[in-house]
């Protein structure tokens, strides 16, 4: 599909943005884990790690403690070596 574009590789890296989300709403890392009661290393590496990307019971939980579907903190950047990404981002 994207080769007829002129588009020789492009990889979407998908991303959690809770760290940024928690900061706007002034929530701590610490008290993330206590209002969701997930798994302290969990509930760190869900704020601390960008590419770590929660499973369904974790998103379900964190929708219902602080009703936040998965599009408000899952982000996706698309990759290219190649400057007609960015056209193709555009289109879209």
């Amino acid at each position: 599909m994207y080769a007829r574009l002129g588009i020789k590789h492009i990889a979407i890296m998908i991303y959690n943005s809770l760290s940024r989300l928690l900061e706007r709403r002034s929530i701590t890392r610490y008290r993330f884990w206590q209002d969701t009661k997930l798994n302290r290393e969990t509930a760190y590496r869900l704020v601390d790690d960008e590419s770590y990307i929660p499973g369904k019971d974790v998103m379900e939980r964190i929708a219902k403690v602080y009703g936040w579907v998965p599009a408000m903190y899952i982000d996706y950047l698309p990759e290219s070596d190649d400057s007609s990404a960015e056209q193709l981002c555009m289109v879209k």
